[in-house]
């Protein structure tokens, strides 16, 4: 049988955290209050941290510490300092997003193990591969990998693998949504995401008009529904997945308990039968889905699922279906009931007019008599906040005893796992007593009397009565699994000193137990490197290429007419268009050449496994030419080392955000840097003074999200697990969603059927241009890519205007009018001056 997976639980908080380990958890992730991904919930301050992790180790379950954003250069010293105390304080591994702090953690505390987040967009093999030569120890795979992609990686990376297996499911690839930033200034990236992917919309095609009724299908356009695998948990076993991930750091206690206890179950069941033997019963279902749901998926396991991935109806908490209204009087209505409804329930009325009526039953009437309990098939009687109609449907989105259960689960002091010990004890006249407690790995804790026994004149103690006093663990961490009792006749002992050797054996066990996980303090103040920090030093005036990137040849044309230095030919084409192909790269490497422009291949931001291998005859194109290569993600800067390119261009997605992810690219073979577009103009500059070669984004639309999920095709093209789509975004052209004040934000279907959602405003930083030249910027770039050609040769040819003229300032002042008009929906610095929360 395959080995069982580690079942790993969310913790948002201290009584998260015993609702984790109570219910059967074999490891926690949980987050200090910066650096993690979940800067909204409770978190652990230091002292939490420390006493979090005390009670975890204590009781056998690791704890897994997210450091999960991305992190700028003012919070570096504070990162180091952060870094070394959790590597003291015993954690058991860090999960990283931002490279620059696996870099830190490599060099300052090599020895505390790594886990790539999956905010880190790990989606295909070379890219596993190339963590694990850095001294990744763990991925946390994207959740849009199928089981067979998932069964390669492991295969062929020598990674643990660890795969989310429940919970919320993000719309985006985690890691690469830029959605909340750009609306509103909080950053997913910085712990802060507003999921506005949440709200309602619209689907319009290039004319503004709704091209479905979210009447019929529902507003919530890009809300997916809860992953749930508990079926297909053989599956993923035999693909050798590590550790099962459960989400909803963000979620309630009493939700934490109800998961990890049903998966733990659910665990132990293949453990005990295998997969033929394993199974999941109604009542499990049916708790999963009242502790909280949106509706169920298995996410991508299997294929793509288009619009059965998705909740278009509601974004929140459903519930399960309770019944129907049959009548209603005032705010009394009679429900007829498909399942069980007690007083203290949460119940939600969905109206066929004017939303949700939701609210806590407090009385429950059956046959006029009041009752605590209605059962399924009866009719009974409640008060609602408002009047409500016959036929409206009813669910219950809280179960009163359910929750009950799941807090007296961990409130009990001695409730949740314990761990398993052989007690032994020595009792004779004339010797100390010894009291000794071992654990299943060697740790033991011994306490020896510190006056002998005495012989008994009439009340000698018995061996029961040792074994009863010795056996009181109650409110401990332990359980006595053998007993080893040397009790010689006639001894006396008073029943007060057999207590206390028992609580000094805890104490020494524990701390034992806790030594284990301690480590040497490290000095935070060493673990910078010199030629990183903020070096403040004189910076030279240059004035930066200017480059563009396109995808065909046509645009590229465009680009050159406009006066562009640098064309990143390749990457994502939309709604048809063909991928340039590697002759079309040999024949603008020439026009590049007689022109005395740089061609640099260019490659999309997600690349599965298939996609790497066809675009390696392109990679080797521009290997054989000589041309740079620039790419976006892990695995497609494996593929471009392996392969020998010349040199190595690395785009924003890869976020660069401080500077030692610089020094982590720099150590990869990095020539060219793409700043994040998250950071602003004092984040650049001090990057800027570190003498690297970087690039700034400064026109165009800022692509928000890149989905696996395509909303066309699942709406309008009849995508979903069953059926192919019928490609809508080449037969009707271009949509876009149109929120709740009428802003629209311009959508793109790629070659690979993957859907981009655009900023709805184009960057424009041509009245910055004398700042990039001022920091020492070397390349301002255009994104071309979803713009005409005419787009694409106006706005470079204005921006090579500004970069030639003796005073730029006034030129950015004269351009950037016509440049606005070639904007509708206008435009916009980004976060060149606010930055991101």
């Amino acid at each position: 049988m395959a080995k069982i997976p580690e079942l790993l639980a969310p913790v948002g908080g201290p009584e998260a955290l015993r609702a984790a380990v109570a219910s059967g958890a074999s490891a926690v992730y949980l987050g200090g209050k910066a650096f993690n991904a979940r800067g909204y919930v409770t978190n652990f301050d230091l002292k939490e941290l420390e006493a979090a992790i005390t009670y975890a180790h204590v009781r056998g379950v690791k704890v897994y510490l997210t450091f999960n954003t991305l992190v700028a250069d003012s919070e570096l010293e504070e990162a180091a300092a952060f870094l070394t105390r959790v590597y003291e304080l015993g954690a058991d591994a860090i999960i990283v997003q931002d490279m620059g702090i696996a870099y830190l953690a490599l060099q300052c505390v090599p020895d505390l193990p790594l886990h790539a987040s999956t905010q880190m967009s790990v989606h295909n093999t070379p890219g596993a591969r190339l963590l694990k030569d850095l001294g990744f120890q763990r991925v946390v795979l994207a959740r849009e990998l199928s089981l067979d992609d998932i069964r390669q990686i492991k295969a062929e990376s020598r990674l643990e693998v660890e795969v989310f297996v429940h919970g919320a499911l993000c719309v985006c690839y985690s890691g690469q949504c830029l959605m909340s930033s750009l609306i509103g200034g909080r950053s997913g990236n910085r712990g802060r995401c507003a999921q506005p992917c949440r709200l309602e919309y619209a689907l319009v095609d290039k004319d503004g008009q709704a091209v479905v009724d979210p009447e019929k299908i529902g507003p919530h356009l890009l809300s997916p529904r809860d992953l749930n695998t508990i079926r297909d948990l053989p599956r993923l076993i035999a693909a050798g997945v590590d550790s099962f991930k459960i989400e909803g750091r963000a979620k309630r206690p009493e939700y934490v308990a109800t998961v990890v206890r049903l998966y733990r179950r659910a665990l132990d069941l293949y453990a005990e039968r295998g997969a033929e033997g394993y199974g999941v019963s109604p009542g499990t279902e049916r708790e999963l889905a009242q502790a909280f749901n949106r509706g169920f998926t298995c996410g991508y396991l299997f294929g793509r699922p288009g619009r059965e991935l998705m909740s278009y109806k509601r974004a929140n908490n459903r519930g399960v279906f309770l019944g129907r209204v049959i009548s209603s009087r005032g705010r009394r209505a009679r429900l007829h009931l498909a399942a069980e409804l007690a007083v203290g329930d949460g119940i939600e009325v969905w109206v066929s007019r004017g939303g949700r009526v939701g609210t806590e039953v407090k009385r429950i009437l059956l046959e006029g008599q009041p009752t605590q309990v209605g059962g399924a098939g009866q009719v009974v009687e409640v008060e609602l906040p408002q009047r409500v109609a016959p036929g409206d449907r009813v669910f219950k989105t809280a179960d009163a005893r359910l929750l009950a259960q799941a807090r007296a689960s961990y409130q009990v002091p001695a409730s949740g796992q314990t761990v398993p010990v052989h007690l032994a004890a020595v009792i004779a006249a004339g010797r100390p007593v010894e009291v000794s407690l071992r654990d299943a790995e060697g740790h033991e804790g011994r306490a020896v009397s510190a006056k002998p026994a005495e012989k008994a004149l009439k009340h000698p103690l018995s061996a029961a009565n040792a074994g009863e006093l010795l056996l009181r663990l109650g409110n401990t961490p332990y359980r006595v699994e053998d007993i080893a009792l040397d009790v010689a006749p006639g001894t006396l002992v008073p029943f007060s000193e057999l207590n206390n050797l028992r609580r000094e054996a805890v104490e020494r066990l524990t701390a034992a137990r806790l030594a284990a996980y301690r480590r040497k303090p490290v000095a935070a103040e060493l673990c910078l490197p010199a030629r990183f920090k903020p070096a403040g030093s004189k910076r030279t005036r240059v004035k930066p290429r200017l480059a563009v990137t396109v995808n065909s040849f046509a645009r590229a044309e465009a680009a050159l007419a406009g006066g562009a230095d640098v064309l990143y030919f390749g990457g994502e084409t939309y709604n048809g268009e063909r991928p340039p192909r590697p002759e079309e790269l040999e024949q603008l490497a020439r026009l590049g050449a007689e022109q005395g422009r740089e061609v640099v291949a260019s490659s999309a931001r997600i690349t599965a496994d298939p996609e790497l291998t066809a675009l390696a005859p392109y990679f080797r194109t521009a290997e054989r030419l000589g041309l740079p290569v620039q790419v976006g993600n892990l695995g497609a800067l494996r593929l471009a080392q392996e392969m020998g390119v010349p040199e190595l261009y690395l785009d924003w997605p890869l976020y660069t955000f401080n500077a030692l992810t610089l020094a982590q690219w720099e150590k990869l073979g990095a020539r060219r840097l793409t700043l994040s577009p998250e950071l602003n103009r004092e984040q650049i500059r001090d990057l800027a003074d570190t003498g690297f070669e970087l690039e700034c984004v400064v026109q165009g639309q800022l692509e928000m999200m890149v989905s696996e999920y395509c909303l066309p095709g699942s709406v309008l093209g009849g995508l979903s697990s069953q059926n192919r789509c019928s490609r809508p975004c080449v037969r009707q052209g271009r949509f876009a969603l149109r929120d709740r004040k009428g802003v629209l934000f311009p959508l793109g279907c790629d070659q690979s059927c993957r859907m981009h959602i655009f900023n709805a405003m184009d960057l424009c930083l041509l009245a910055e241009v004398p700042f990039f030249q001022e920091a020492g910027i070397a390349v301002i770039r255009i994104e071309g890519r979803n713009r005409p050609p005419e787009y694409i040769k106006r706005t470079t040819a204005a921006y090579r205007r500004v970069l030639d003229a003796d005073e730029p300032e006034k030129a950015g002042a004269r351009e950037l009018p016509a440049l606005e008009k070639l904007s509708p929906a206008g435009v916009t610095r980004g976060h060149f001056y606010r930055g991101v929360v």
